[in-house]
């Protein structure tokens, strides 16, 4: 808890390198700061000073720290490092105009993890407890292969979306979302690989590498849904349709909550998480080709432009 403004500071500053299309440089701070845990957690939990959950904490937070440090230096480098100064009332009416209901949609997205743990919990097996967080662990680090996908729709679909040029929309989801197809299918075959075969990386524990084995088709799916909805993502904030978005969110959750009250394995706990995020993407898309939220008016309105000018 002590270090959550310094997570919070290196997550506003990931967007910010993202946004100048620069993922190599925030690929590299994250990567120093993940050896660094691993470091970390092997001298303060094991050896030599085996401080156990106490040490973990320490290493993730010596990391957290480095890496926010890196990224604020990165942006100083770049000129992007912003001045600190108190926000006037209508930045500050902006910021809450965007956040408000961003919030509502991330604790919504919360919520459905919380509940998988609860659920996970429930089964009554430390081992299965142990295969689910070292598959939601895989599954969380494969998430951020999605992230350039979801910060090229923001980049590009704005000024598209405000000029109400449906043929622009078009081709750049096409294109973006051709691409986030490509990266679903090949970051989850990835993730499949490490869950099935190189769980041995991150327990020795039989047991545990049994039971994440069997769930290595189901981690597949939730990775390539995972990315797809990213994807997705990325146009439905860069379109602004917070309402649309909070509305599946509640929705879906509510169906999982459901589902998972009748989920007695891991696999089952995992399929529910599929489905919520399998169903957003097509959801998305039902409604733009309904002509609903501003990317479906504004492709709709060139269509009729169209239509009407060949008639």
């Amino acid at each position: 808890g002590g270090i959550a403004w310094a997570a919070l500071a290196q997550a506003c500053c990931l967007q910010i390198m993202l946004a100048t299309r620069d993922a190599v440089t925030p690929l590299r701070i994250v990567a120093t700061a993940a050896i660094l845990n691993v470091v970390g957690d092997y001298l303060f939990c094991m050896w030599p000073l085996q401080l156990g959950c106490a040490g973990a904490a320490a290493a993730t937070s010596i990391a957290t720290l480095l890496s926010s440090s890196l990224m604020l230096r990165a942006l100083k480098i770049k000129q992007l490092l912003p001045k600190i100064r108190m926000p006037t009332t209508g930045e500050v009416g902006a910021l809450v105009e965007f956040m408000g209901p961003l919030m509502m949609i991330t604790i919504t997205r919360l919520l459905g993890f919380v509940y998988m743990q609860k659920q996970a919990m429930a089964l009554g097996d430390l081992k299965s407890l142990a295969a689910f967080q070292l598959c939601t662990n895989i599954v969380s680090f494969f998430l951020l292969f999605g992230e350039p996908l979801s910060q090229l729709s923001q980049t590009k679909l704005p000024s598209l979306v405000d000029k109400e040029d449906g043929e622009g929309l078009l081709a750049n989801l096409k294109s973006v979302l051709t691409l986030g197809l490509g990266a679903s299918v090949l970051v989850g075959a990835v993730a499949f690989i490490v869950t099935r075969f190189l769980t041995g990386v991150f327990t020795t524990d039989p047991a545990v590498q049994a039971i994440a084995h069997t769930a290595a088709p189901t981690v597949f799916f939730m990775v390539s849904n995972a990315i797809m909805a990213v994807t997705v993502d990325g146009a439905m904030l860069a379109s602004r349709d917070f309402g649309w978005m909070l509305f599946l969110g509640v929705s879906t959750f509510l169906v999982q909550l459901g589902a998972l009250k009748r989920a007695t394995s891991l696999n089952a706990i995992f399929a529910t998480f599929v489905f919520r995020l399998g169903v957003y993407g097509p959801a998305c898309a039902i409604r733009a080709a309904l002509g609903r939220g501003a990317i479906g008016k504004a492709i709709t309105k060139t269509w009729k432009e169209k239509k009407t000018a060949a008639a």
